[in-house]
């Protein structure tokens, strides 16, 4: 168990009155516990649903399935499991789930007092054993507020942070030492995905804005079989999940040689960047900082780009706080967040990104990737 979220979570909770809670979103599982399941294969055709928590009486279980349970009691996790994978009866996930989760919250026909739920991951088909257990009246949804909470990072989170950000930082020295004209892009990604499994020893779930040349100008997307010209742009922008917890850089690079032109654009770029660094601090609106880098490309006569000018980072790869024209949530310390400014011309078949993962601090920022060499 992660003990800061945990007391973070009970205070948030004693402030609405809610001596116990139903958690059902797996960021929200992850930050709480630890505990990640892998993603890479999607859900399991024998289980009945993501793993849900119950916190009561000052004691947190978590109901999973009889295959995920030896890894969450491994992290010293009380658990309530249920049979998923068997040869001696047809798959029935979803309704050993449901008789699980039916006596897991059976305490709460008795409890009288208000109950935070965390409704939106909660299946349709537990909806009705939940409000057969204890009346809609008691309910206190909690879906908005644990964003926040989970926007300032612990220590504990901020190194399984850093470790993601090594990764990040890695694939984009793969990248630059790779990439050469003729090569595909799903060419070269292939090649990074392999070296950073190597690299970390076991599978490894990478996001990825991967696309070459004219694609550049789209803003992103999934590396295809476009293949690399001299002085084409590349768009590299990585995001792998370690522990449970997401890396996020962006680079891009020229094949071989760049274009004056080409260059200037990336200079804009980078310099907005640097300005955002900068500017990171505790009491900066989010809204605030996202303006000022806007701005600074609009000055320099480009386009604004269309999407947000950074996001958090941490159990997901895009959370508060969003640094999006209508955020007011004030920068505080021990918040994680990336700024990734960029410049996109369709007319001109180019596309520059650039993006670094900043700490925010007491005074300032800790700029926690390197690729860019800040």
């Amino acid at each position: 168990m992660n003990e800061i979220s945990l007391a973070r979570l009970q205070e948030t909770l004693k402030e609405k009155g809610c001596p116990a809670a139903l958690l059902t979103n797996p960021a929200t599982i992850t930050w709480l516990t630890g505990y990640a399941p892998p993603i890479q294969t999607g859900p399991s055709p024998f289980e009945g649903g993501a793993a849900i928590g119950l916190l009561l009486e000052g004691q947190f279980t978590l109901l999973l399935s009889d295959l995920e349970a030896p890894a969450a009691q491994a992290l010293g996790i009380k658990t309530r499991d249920y049979v998923s994978y068997t040869i001696d009866e047809p798959v029935l996930g979803f309704d050993h789930q449901a008789q699980a989760f039916r006596e897991l919250i059976a305490p709460l026909k008795s409890f009288k007092g208000k109950f935070a739920v965390e409704l939106n991951f909660l299946s349709a088909s537990l909806y009705p054993i939940l409000v057969e257990t204890i009346p809609v009246e008691q309910w206190v949804l909690v879906d908005n507020d644990l964003p926040y909470l989970r926007a300032i990072k612990s220590p504990v989170e901020i190194e399984k942070i850093r470790a993601a950000l090594a990764v990040a930082d890695s694939a984009q020295t793969i990248v630059k030492r790779l990439m050469q004209v003729g090569l595909s892009e799903i060419e070269l990604w292939g090649q990074l995905k392999a070296g950073l499994e190597h690299q970390v020893g076991s599978r490894l779930p990478v996001l990825a804005d991967f696309v070459g040349g004219p694609r550049t100008a789209e803003i992103g997307g999934l590396p295809g079989n476009y293949r690399l010209q001299a002085g084409d742009p590349l768009i590299a922008d990585i995001v792998p999940r370690l522990d449970g917890y997401w890396g996020d850089n962006a680079a891009t690079y020229f094949v071989a040689e760049a274009a004056d032109s080409h260059k200037k654009i990336y200079q804009v770029v980078l310099e907005t960047l640097e300005k955002g660094l900068e500017a990171v601090k505790p009491g900066v609106k989010a809204g605030d900082l996202d303006a000022m880098l806007r701005r600074h490309i609009e000055a320099q006569g480009y386009p604004v780009y269309p999407h947000h000018s950074g996001h958090g980072l941490g159990v997901t790869y895009h959370e508060e706080p969003r640094i999006v024209p209508y955020n007011q949530l004030t920068l505080q310390a021990g918040m994680v967040l990336a700024l990734e400014p960029g410049i996109y011309l369709p007319d001109e078949g180019l596309g520059v990104r650039l993006e670094d993962v900043v700490l925010v601090t007491q005074n300032g920022c800790e700029v926690l990737t390197h690729h860019l060499g800040h």
